[in-house]
């Protein structure tokens, strides 16, 4: 019989992931998914896991598991497009415990089913990794022998992936903000430029504000500029448009 989890290791599982695995940078999740695959690993049993991730439509798999055999497994099952973690993260629903002996297995997955009762493994069952309204992944559960996955643990391993799904999730939006607000500071930047070389051309040319925002906007479309480029160029005295006044 399993030993029962000590409130240490669950609480030092649910930290770990929350502050997201050794990565703290949102684009390269790895150290997420390596944190998962070992805590379910370890506060789940026998079982040993494999972690799938796939951030959107264009972007690659990324993998995690306790083992070799088991990356290279997740990885070609992602290739396959079959296996309980590919299930799960297409239908956004938990693959039960599953007798990888059994009709079922072999015919839903029969790619995967073979490579996995090669490694030993005889049941698995398969919990969706939501981040945010998407399911983006899943944690796969393998169990040895023909004993059942017990739901409790079943229960556990959804409650650590909804962990690391909610801290995926965070960094996501936080990256999103960050990229928003390098945006405006750019647009602010451009903007605060173009004012100056508008102030800077009507002085330097004896012209309106309006006509040297004209002066400027067509030298940078026969140029085929940014508007920014060519009003900085102005303002530091390395670009004369006296050619440009009509």
């Amino acid at each position: 019989m399993t030993n029962p989890v000590s409130q240490q290791r669950l609480a030092k599982a649910f930290v770990d992931l929350a502050a997201g695995g050794e990565s703290s940078e949102p684009s390269d999740p790895t150290g997420l998914l390596e944190a998962l695959a070992t805590h379910g690993t370890a506060l789940l049993g026998d079982c040993a896991a494999t972690v799938v991730y796939v951030p959107d439509d264009h972007a690659a798999a990324q993998v995690a598991a306790t083992g070799a055999d088991l990356v290279r497994l997740a990885r070609d099952a992602a290739a396959w497009g079959e296996g309980p973690g590919q299930q799960a993260r297409r239908t956004g629903h938990p693959v039960p415990d599953t007798e990888l002996g059994g009709e079922r297995a072999r015919r839903d997955w029969p790619r995967y089913t073979p490579r996995a009762l090669e490694l030993g493994y005889g049941r698995v069952a398969a919990l969706p990794l939501r981040v945010g309204a998407d399911t983006l992944g899943a944690l796969v559960l393998l169990g040895r022998g023909s004993a059942a996955l017990r739901p409790e643990l079943l229960e556990l391993g959804q409650s650590l992936t909804d962990v690391a799904g909610w801290t995926l999730d965070r960094e996501r939006r936080l990256s999103a903000t960050r990229a928003l607000a390098d945006q405006l500071g750019e647009a602010l930047t451009s903007r605060v430029i173009i004012e100056q070389a508008k102030g800077t051309l009507a002085a330097r040319l004896s012209v309106t504000v309006d006509e040297a925002f004209r002066l400027l906007r067509a030298h940078a479309r026969s140029h085929r500029r940014r508007l920014s480029e060519v009003a900085r160029e102005v303002v530091e005295h390395r670009l004369d448009l006296r050619s440009r006044q009509q």
